[in-house]
């Protein structure tokens, strides 16, 4: 369940956002600018909506701009009143902004879902499913998905299980058939192929993201890290990132891993 941040100081935005969103997306709002980079720093923000009329008044180009080369990992869409301005949208193709995807204002309400799904398809939670798919069959895969969105929901083991409509152990056995890890290791690497698509991210520490999984110090998130790819932040970051650490788990799952690479620490 993606948590989507959205900047709007309008009750309408905000209604034609949540309605055909919030049963399967969790979302944020702010009427500040400050507000929506700190729940993108500190929130794990996977999608975020600008409303135009709630950017900043000078530098709204700069503002969009500033997000897409601050956290590359999150997708942006500009809601635009009443229609995108070409002029805007020349200067934030100079600025290097791409992957900005549009809708109008009057649009929102019948596309936001639509725009929001295909925005999230480059999302972790799309990507490492999508990697995984040819392997697993669909409950375990499921699974997989629901770990992987449950990064924002907080999951326990236990209520990973619940959801899945199993008890805890029969889940873990249906997971270790397919050969992945029992259920609570599972739920600690989606935590980390989040945080190896974050640590990425220029506009983001090893201890911000820690904060974003919610560890309780920066020390155990890097102590979890190394634990289970043997790599620190530093290195996770060298290495590629979520390209990295979904290596170490396809390696870890026997789900054909590159085992010749030579930055493999596992």
């Amino acid at each position: 369940m993606p948590l989507i941040s959205l900047l709007t100081r309008d009750a309408d935005v905000e209604r034609a956002v949540r309605r055909p969103l919030e049963e399967r997306h969790i979302v944020a709002r702010t009427g500040s600018w400050e507000r929506l980079l700190h729940l993108i720093r500190e929130r794990p923000t996977t999608l975020v909506f600008l409303d135009e009329a709630s950017l900043p008044v000078v530098g709204s180009v700069a503002a969009v701009a500033e997000i897409h080369h601050r956290f590359p990992s999150v997708g942006v869409v500009l809601v635009a009143r009443p229609a995108p301005d070409p002029y805007m949208l020349l200067h934030l193709g100079r600025a290097g902004v791409d992957r900005l995807m549009l809708v109008r204002l009057d649009d929102l309400a019948r596309d936001a879902g639509e725009v929001a799904a295909k925005a999230l398809s480059h999302g972790t939670e799309a990507l490492v499913t999508r990697t995984v798919s040819a392997y697993l069959p669909p409950r375990v895969l499921s699974a997989v998905r629901m770990a992987l969105e449950g990064v924002q929901r907080r999951w326990t083991a236990g209520g990973l299980a619940e959801v899945m409509g199993l008890s805890q152990p029969h889940l873990s056995v249906c997971l270790k058939a397919a050969g992945l890890p029992s259920v609570g290791h599972l739920l600690v690497w989606s935590r980390l192929l989040h945080a190896g698509r974050w640590l990425t991210d220029p506009g983001r520490t090893a201890e911000s993201v820690s904060r974003q999984l919610e560890y309780s110090s920066g020390a155990a998130f890097r102590r979890a890290l190394k634990t289970y790819t043997r790599a620190t932040p530093s290195e996770v970051r060298a290495y590629g990132g979520l390209t990295f650490v979904l290596d170490r788990f396809l390696v870890r799952c026997d789900l054909g891993g590159d085992r010749q690479d030579g930055r493999s620490v596992a």
